[in-house]
């Protein structure tokens, strides 16, 4: 018997879950209805909502985003590589590393920019490059748990080889971003400015968008969503497509690192970035197309398999596997999914009006936002009640009316915080367009804490409710 038969696999824990809500509703969108309500009603601010607006996206990114991946990955992860999770007991210290990290950032970093007098300036100074190495250590404690279990599958696992290429992206993007987030926070913490450089910390939220948030998603969508809403079978080579999107994010962040670091020969690597952008944009459209979600024009992984339900079992909802015990799950599916094809085809837009020499209409922060408020915020929203129960051994989300409840109130957050970037320059030449984009802009944040407070409630709910035996399954 080999040693990961001995083995057990480890059960889900549900810490991760509620300290990425926890961040969430608090320094992340919490930090996010603060400031979109000062910025889009036009009232006062002091001089640390720039350091805050730097905190909440590093806690949106490594928080909100971060903590769950982590969570459901590893949990995940070693069940697809048919190997139990090595070293386990190292996973009890990535928690605690990292929610005490962020929360000390998030904290520290607006204080500073408050102009208070020392002892206390310096002693948030000293807490703002603690929580670079506290967070330091537990990203790469989660690599090495994530990296040594993954060399440790059995070599005949096919559905990991098929997303083995995302995985590597992923956990090159962590190790990449975790070190620029400290080196950032310490160069902060080292001198008198609270703000972290400006351009720098808008290529680490590139880095971590383009190389952890999409890979992932990309790599847990193939293997669940099939499951999951009745797509078509996964017969395209995936693999190949991670190699090209590979090569897409290496021709987009290689020039503007170079510009950064002020290399000698940067001005010449300039025209490679807009070539990865209409590269990667073309590549994430054709993955969604052949993932087929937003369509359904190919039959179903279960044409061939399944007849009609006999008249003992009651028959499923239309198209899709389940009964409504995890809520209208797959509208948020739909719905992020629907957001990644707008940022696709903004992305590819604009690296060819690039290229053609053309002035590109579209702010960058759009992209962002899109990727971000859109595609990945709506995915986990949506992920979440179909996923968790599972994995806590529960039969059903516990209010799956609030799942539909969830969809309305996230869309319109994400559309209320993407089109005033996607259309600024149509609102501003309407009569009346600026100050409805500003409303808008102003109410995104206050929903989008919404959405996560009803999701925080229905995942809370479904914890505490009663597991089912499997001998009764």
């Amino acid at each position: 018997m080999s040693d990961n038969q001995k083995r057990a696999h480890t059960p889900f824990y549900f810490g991760f879950v509620l300290a990425s809500l926890s961040v969430a509703l608090t320094v992340g969108f919490g930090y996010a209805a603060v400031l979109a309500v000062l910025i889009g009603f036009q009232l006062p601010m002091g001089s640390w909502w720039v350091a805050m607006l730097q905190a909440h996206g590093h806690a949106q990114l490594l928080g909100w985003i971060g903590l769950f991946i982590i969570g459901v990955s590893l949990y995940f992860l070693p069940r697809l590589a048919g190997a139990p999770l090595r070293h386990p007991r190292l996973s009890a210290w990535i928690l605690p590393l990292l929610a005490s990290g962020i929360f000390l950032r998030a904290l520290s970093q607006p204080l500073l920019a408050a102009g208070l007098e020392d002892p206390v300036h310096t002693g948030l100074r000293w807490t703002l490059g603690f929580s670079a190495l506290l967070e330091t250590a537990g990203v790469f404690i989660y690599l090495h748990l994530l990296v040594t279990t993954l060399r440790g599958a059995p070599a005949d696992r096919p559905a990991l080889k098929t997303v083995r290429i995302f995985l590597a992206i992923a956990v090159a993007g962590w190790g990449l971003y975790s070190l620029l987030a400290a080196g950032l926070a310490f160069h902060a913490s080292l001198g008198d400015n609270p703000l972290l450089d400006i351009a720098w910390n808008r290529f680490g939220i590139e880095l971590f968008t383009g190389f952890v948030v999409l890979p992932t998603a990309m790599a847990f969508s193939v293997r669940t969503l099939p499951l999951y809403l009745r797509l078509p079978a996964v017969r395209w080579p995936v693999a190949r497509y991670g190699q090209v999107y590979l090569m897409a994010l290496i021709l987009i962040h290689v020039p503007v690192f170079a510009q950064l670091t002020e290399i000698s020969f940067a001005s010449s690597l300039a025209h490679l970035s807009p070539i990865g952008k209409v590269l990667r944009g073309a590549i994430l459209l054709l993955f969604i197309w052949k993932l087929d979600i937003l369509f359904r024009w190919y039959p179903p992984w279960t044409v061939h398999r399944i007849g009609e339900p006999g008249p003992d079992r009651r028959p499923t909802r239309p198209g899709l596997p389940d009964y409504g015990e995890f809520g209208r799950f797959e509208l948020l599916l739909y719905a992020a999914y629907a957001f990644l094809a707008l940022a696709a085809m903004v992305e590819l837009l604009d690296g060819a009006l690039v290229l053609l020499r053309i002035a590109s209409p579209f702010d960058p922060d759009a992209l962002r936002h899109t990727h971000l408020a859109g595609f990945i915020t709506l995915l986990l929203l949506g992920m979440a009640p179909r996923m968790v129960p599972g994995f806590l051994h529960k039969r059903k989300v516990a209010l799956p009316g609030l799942v539909a409840a969830t969809f309305y109130v996230a869309t319109a957050a994400a559309l209320c915080r993407i089109a005033p970037l996607l259309l600024v320059g149509i609102l501003d030449r309407v009569p009346g367009g600026l100050a409805v984009s500003m409303t808008a802009f102003g109410l995104s944040g206050v929903l989008g804490w919404l959405a996560a407070a009803v999701l925080a409630c229905n995942l809370l709910r479904t914890w505490r409710s009663p597991a089912f035996d499997i001998r009764d399954s």
